[in-house]
């Protein structure tokens, strides 16, 4: 009885550590939101900054607007903002953690959106990967970028397949979030066609509010394109400590659309279709209608005249 007592003691021991050891590691500090409290106070200022976002109005009313909301959505669930932005801060420093809360998020604005009968035009479920206007973004619809390495970036490509045509036209737009303390904010957006000439065209944006974005590329001289590449980026200020203060970059919505141009006919083609239908049109109305045959204007009867010497 003993012995076995000398050797199960150890090994429940060892076991209980850990157990514990492994349970401390994975495990928020109480002093700060637990994640699925802060994915809750997440969605509802994500929505409260959509609202706000939606009006077109001066920048500063819409800087107040938007610092009244995030008080509303912090009283609704009982969160100081201190507390708040401590948190934020600590999931900083817990990057793998804000991005597993933030894709929940996204997935969870995208489910309740379509549950509440969002329009193809507003959320990216409603389009696929094929027909006439596809949605082609391959990756999360919704990403978190923060100023720090190597989560200041993401970067996206696409190899093109049967599904493109030449003269295709591409539109890639997202909603951005900036969820700043401080400090100077710059989102860069970029998206680029590489043709099967190997040629490239490319358009990029620098973007600082919380807005909507479109970037618009086409293949104009009809090349075909081979692949898509782009990126995200927040910039960051140089010779900055960011590492105590919320700087964050939430971009939602993202679609990558492809939308298909009808291929344009020869111009010989058009002009004689042209002339062929002007043609038939002047034979249809001189058949359907009557032709009037104009008689010589009469000539009045004017009074004779006498010479008069």
């Amino acid at each position: 009885m003993y012995r076995i007592f000398r050797f199960t003691f150890p090994l429940a021991l060892f076991l209980t550590i850990s157990v514990w050891l492994c349970s401390c590691g994975n495990s928020v500090p109480s002093k700060y939101l637990q994640p699925d409290e802060l994915e809750d106070v997440l969605y509802d200022y994500h929505v409260a900054l959509g609202m706000v976002s939606s009006d077109y109005e001066e920048m500063d009313k819409r800087a107040y607007n938007e610092r009244l909301y995030k008080l509303a959505v912090l009283k609704k669930h009982g969160v100081s903002e201190e507390k708040f932005e401590k948190s934020m801060v600590y999931y900083m420093r817990h990057a793998e953690d804000l991005q597993k809360i933030y894709k929940s998020l996204s997935e969870r604005v995208r489910v309740e959106a379509t549950q509440m009968g969002a329009s193809i035009g507003t959320m990216d479920s409603g389009l696929t990967a094929v027909g006439d206007t596809a949605n082609i973004w391959p990756i999360e619809s919704g990403l978190v970028l923060m100023q720090r390495q190597p989560y200041h970036v993401v970067s996206f490509e696409i190899k093109a397949d049967t599904t493109f045509h030449k003269g295709d036209r591409f539109n890639l737009g997202f909603d951005s979030q900036f969820l700043f303390q401080e400090g100077f904010k710059d989102g860069i957006a970029m998206l680029t066609l590489r043709f099967q000439n190997d040629s490239v065209a490319t358009r990029s944006l620098h973007f600082s509010s919380n807005s909507r974005y479109n970037l618009d590329l086409n293949d104009n001289d009809r090349l075909g394109v081979k692949e898509i590449r782009g990126f995200f980026y927040l910039n960051k200020e140089q010779n900055v400590q960011t590492s105590t203060t919320l700087k964050l970059l939430f971009l939602s919505r993202i679609q990558l659309l492809r939308m298909r141009s009808q291929e344009p006919k020869p111009l010989s083609t058009t002009l004689g279709e042209s002339v062929q239908k002007s043609s038939e049109d002047g034979r249809a109305n001189t058949k359907d209608s009557p032709q009037k045959i104009q008689s010589e204007p009469s000539v009045p009867n004017l009074p004779k005249c006498e010479l008069i010497r």
